[in-house]
């Protein structure tokens, strides 16, 4: 079982960065990372199994989703193979990432109580939608356009879509997601079940979110819960356009920044009746938000 442990002999973990720096790497030491990352990416196969294997499932055979589907049109021709391909190579560099990390010894977790958990898992979650908003926004930019290119090879989401990234797009994210652990377990009691419990959740969510089928009905947008929070209906539309709705989980940051479509709740609302958009072009004429 994959171990961070708790604060460390600070000796054994200097050794250890030494060892790794010199490449005078014992051979007791290169099995147990061998171990490490076999069993890590063993549960990331078998997550991703479960979770994106059961919402593609879901997407292509269920009745409901085929009748609440946001954008009725074809996926692109070898989006799948570009993706599972995509997919692959993630699943081995999360895996590499979070061995390396564990390794090196950088994250200085804090005991497990209650409050520790909750606060790491609040933090997480209003960091992650900084950074995320920020990233994604600046890699929608011309100059860096090809680092985010892979994610929009689905014009029409898929839940294989969620794990499609370019290795330079995983680096942006896992340095959000890691990075931000690092230097946070150095000032801040960081319980990591409060982080793991986080980036389950993320997992979750991000592969509902490009199922192209709105799960949600009509008045979850007009609620108060709806107008902070995204459904896959908002993501759908940022796939198809190209531009605009690049929070994560919230609306928080594109309503600030401008960067919401208005014709949204209609969009919504249509995918919600089953009349979802046949042309990715399509707009919804609407009244100005007020």
């Amino acid at each position: 079982m994959l171990n961070f442990g708790r604060r460390q002999d600070v000796g054994y973990e200097n050794e250890k960065v030494q060892n790794l720096t010199t490449m005078n790497i014992p051979t007791s030491i290169l099995i147990s990372v061998g171990s490490a990352l076999l069993t890590v990416l063993a549960f990331m196969c078998i997550r991703t199994l479960v979770i994106v294997g059961g919402a593609a499932v879901y997407v292509g055979k269920s009745k409901r989703a085929a009748e609440r589907r946001v954008y009725r049109r074809d996926f692109a021709h070898g989006q799948f193979r570009s993706e599972l391909l995509a997919g692959a190579v993630v699943l081995l560099f999360d895996a590499a990432t979070i061995v390396a990390v564990r390794y090196l010894g950088w994250i200085q977790p804090a005991s497990f109580t209650l409050q520790n958990f909750l606060m790491t898992f609040a933090i997480a979650f209003v960091w992650y939608e900084i950074w995320f908003y920020a990233t994604h926004r600046l890699m929608h930019t011309k100059p860096l356009y090809f680092i985010h290119a892979q994610h929009h090879v689905a014009k029409v989401t898929h839940p294989l879509t969620a794990m499609s990234f370019s290795l330079a797009e995983r680096t942006v994210l896992n340095t959000g997601a890691l990075g931000f652990v690092i230097v946070a377990s150095h000032f801040l009691p960081v319980a990591l079940e409060g982080y793991g419990l986080y980036f389950l959740f993320n997992y979750v969510l991000n592969v509902l979110g490009h199922t192209n089928v709105e799960l949600l009905p009509k008045s979850f947008v007009k609620s108060s819960f709806g107008k902070v929070f995204i459904t896959p209906t908002y993501h759908a539309m940022h796939h198809a356009r190209y531009a605009g709705h690049y929070g994560l989980f919230t609306q928080v940051l594109d309503h600030a920044f401008k960067t919401r479509w208005q014709d949204y709740p209609e969009v919504h609302a249509r995918a919600a009746d089953g009349r979802g958009l046949t042309s990715m072009s399509e707009r919804i004429e609407t009244a100005p938000e007020k």
